[in-house]
């Protein structure tokens, strides 16, 4: 680690350092080893090592007997350690995101939280050799750019990953000697999260074609980490000359100049433009920067041309400008075919029990069903006839007269759909998993592939989990609610004309 840190830079010569730790292996590995090389005693004589954990609310008492263990190795290493604590069900709840993502959110929000009170410069994050393998495997998935193929970086901003030459084999070796324990997350063998079916199923098939796999893509990421870095230099100077305005609110381009650009230097500008406003989280993917490309591209004398972006942004092309703009959060966006269109309220959906959904002429009704008991519906086998009912979905108009009656009904496994449940409308950003996908994808990508007009999307009702969009009413359900032959509940949801 020691030459991993000073090869890449990872320590500041003095002050406050942030260790996150969760109690497994890898964060304990990283705890352990800092402290030998922080304070007075090691090779950074003038670095202060400070532990933080965060307890997302997720495991109850198993979560918080964690937060102590970890809050007394620290103790024993002599170093003070902060413990936080997060609602992320509630939050990917609110946010309607997956659990995964609105836990790493809350982590990364608390662990800056603790750097910005102990005026630390520097966050350590234990990240692997084996977390890089896999992140590059499912950014090549995802249809990652470049940047995402290079895979995670040393060093990214506050974020510092000393433990990237070392593999988990090699953190449990060092608990092991040290006659730690770590602390078990068994969400971490649920094969429902995408990281888990590549950790334990597509990786070992793919080493058997390949033995040295991992070492083949940390080499390619490598190479390819150096052309990003070169290129993301010359969007770095294109930046310092077509940034004309740039507030915390929008930033604004010389459309003219950055249409003029190489194609990877003007992407990179655009990806650099979009996270000022995001405050670095990743918006953009390569299908939106295709529509801003396009978006540049037309007549210099169309105004007010509006394209719509995740993460709330808006890019407006004015004249020979390109502005990228946040949109106001709650409210309305505009729709060029079909103007203003209020964001939906989400509503409470009783189980058992239905809830009204304004402006869509449709009420939604909720049941759960116990096949053990003979409850559900007669012919209902399990999971056959859910994969019956989803395969004969069709993209269809919003009238009870042209969806089809298998259209109307889903049966979902309820301990995956989860409680409680909410209804409300499309809004932008909405992503879901569609039945028989191993990723998500847009709300707005499936409309345009399913051929659902544009007047007909914000009036389909969408029911939402705890975590994630579960189904798109009178469409298609959500993979991760599918029904299995591990099922033991199922819900019933069915759509009525209001």
């Amino acid at each position: 680690m020691r030459a991993a840190v000073e090869r890449d830079d990872l320590l500041p010569a003095a002050g406050a350092v942030i260790a996150a730790v969760s109690g497994g292996a890898d964060s304990l590995c990283l705890l352990g080893a800092l402290a030998a090389l922080c304070g007075p005693d090691g090779r950074w004589p003038r670095v202060e090592l400070v532990a933080a954990h965060l307890d997302h609310g997720l495991r109850g008492d198993v979560a918080r007997a964690e937060g102590a263990y970890v809050a007394e190795r620290a103790a024993d290493l002599g170093l003070r350690c902060h413990l936080g604590a997060r609602d992320v069900a509630e939050r990917a709840r609110r946010e309607h995101r997956s659990v995964e993502d609105a836990a790493r959110r809350a982590r990364y929000a608390f662990l800056r939280e603790v750097a910005r009170a102990e005026g630390a410069a520097r966050i350590c994050v234990g990240h692997t050799r084996d977390d890089q393998v896999e992140t590059l495997v499912l950014h090549w998935l995802r249809g990652s750019a470049l940047a995402g193929l290079a895979g995670m970086r040393p060093l990214a901003g506050d974020l510092a990953r000393p433990l990237l030459d070392l593999t988990h084999a090699d953190a449990l070796a060092y608990c092991a000697a040290r006659g730690w324990t770590p602390c078990e997350d068994p969400s971490n063998q649920d094969r429902r999260y995408l990281r888990n079916r590549v950790r334990h199923d597509l990786l070992p098939l793919l080493r058997t074609y390949n033995p040295r796999l991992d070492d083949t893509l940390l080499r390619n990421a490598r190479a390819l980490a150096a052309d990003e870095a070169y290129l993301a230099a010359a969007a770095d100077r294109a930046w310092a000359v077509l940034a004309t305005v740039v507030t915390d609110d929008a930033v604004t381009l010389d459309g003219a100049a950055l249409a003029a650009l190489p194609g990877p230097q003007r992407r990179r500008v655009l990806v650099r433009a979009a996270a000022r406003l995001t405050g670095g989280e990743p918006a953009l993917e390569a299908r939106h920067l295709a529509l801003l490309e396009d978006l540049l591209a037309r007549p210099a004398d169309i105004r007010e041309r509006a394209l719509h972006l995740p993460m709330g942004l808006l890019a407006i092309r004015e004249g020979d400008r390109l502005a990228l703009r946040r949109r106001p959060v709650g409210g309305e966006r505009e729709d060029e075919a079909t103007g203003p269109v209020s964001r939906g309220e989400a509503r409470t959906l009783p189980v058992p029990g239905s809830v009204v959904v304004p402006g869509t002429g449709w009420r939604v009704r909720a049941e759960v069903l116990d096949p053990a008991a003979g409850s559900a519906p007669p012919g209902l086998e399990l999971p056959e006839s859910h994969v019956q009912e989803t395969e004969r979905l069709r993209p269809a108009r919003g009238t009870a007269e042209a969806l089809g009656r298998a259209s109307l009904r889903a049966y979902l496994d309820a301990d995956a759909a989860g409680t409680p449940l909410t209804v409300r409308t499309w809004h932008p950003g909405d992503r879901f998993r569609p039945f028989g996908m191993t990723s998500e994808k847009k709300l707005q990508d499936y409309f345009v592939d399913a051929k659902v007009p544009r007047a007909e999307r914000g009036r389909i009702p969408l029911v939402f989990g705890p975590s994630h969009l579960v189904w798109v009413g009178g469409h298609r359900p959500d993979d991760r609610a599918a029904i299995t032959p591990a099922t033991r509940r199922v819900l019933a949801l069915r759509l009525e004309p209001n």
